[in-house]
C-alpha cells in the first residue's frame, strides 16, 4: 500500500495501557485524527464551518504494542472517495524501529452542524480536486455529488 502522507508524532501521553509502558489504543485512534488535519493541509481540502467531516465508522487491527517513550509514525491515504463520504486508511508505525503497531479504516460523512443531517458541501469538487490531486494513485470512485461518472446502485 503507497503512502503519500507521513507525519512522525512524539508520545507524550502517560495514557497507558493497563499500568504497562504501552500506550493505549484509543491514543493511537486520536492520532490518525489528529494527522488527518494535517493531511487536510498539506493535500489542499477545503476545512468548512457548517457542514463538517464526522467519523462514521472505523475498524482497526493492531499488531504490536508501542511504548510511550516511543513516536508515532502516522501514514494515511485517501482510499475512496463518494458524494459526502470518505474512506481513509491509516497505519501507525513505532519511530524506533518502523514496525506496525496498527492499520485503522475510518470511514466519514460530511453532516450539517445546524440540522445533523447527512449533507454534501457545496464545494464537493474542490474537495475531491485536491484528494485527487495530492494522492499518488486516485481513491476509487470519484466523482462529484451528482456528476457524470458516478457509480450505479452508488450513492
Amino acid at each position: 500500500m503507497t503512502y503519500r502522507f507521513e507525519t512522525t508524532m512524539p508520545l507524550r501521553h502517560t495514557d497507558s495501557f493497563g499500568g504497562t509502558p504501552f500506550v493505549h489504543g484509543g491514543v493511537l485512534l486520536a492520532l490518525t485524527e489528529i494527522a488527518l488535519d494535517a493531511y487536510d493541509r498539506e493535500a489542499g481540502v477545503p476545512s468548512h464551518r457548517e457542514v463538517l467531516r464526522f467519523q462514521s465508522h472505523s475498524e482497526v487491527r493492531y499488531r504490536s504494542p508501542l511504548r510511550w517513550d516511543d513516536a508515532a509514525i502516522v501514514r494515511l491515504r485517501c482510499a475512496e472517495v463518494q458524494p459526502g463520504r470518505l474512506l481513509f486508511e491509516c497505519e501507525v508505525a513505532a519511530a524506533s524501529d518502523g514496525r506496525v503497531v496498527a492499520q485503522f479504516k475510518h470511514r466519514y460523512a460530511y453532516v450539517n452542524a445546524s440540522t445533523g443531517r447527512p449533507e454534501t458541501p457545496d464545494d464537493w469538487d474542490a474537495v475531491v480536486a485536491a484528494i485527487q490531486g495530492y494522492e499518488p494513485s486516485p481513491p476509487g470512485p470519484l466523482s462529484p455529488a451528482g456528476g457524470e461518472g458516478e457509480q450505479e446502485g452508488r450513492a
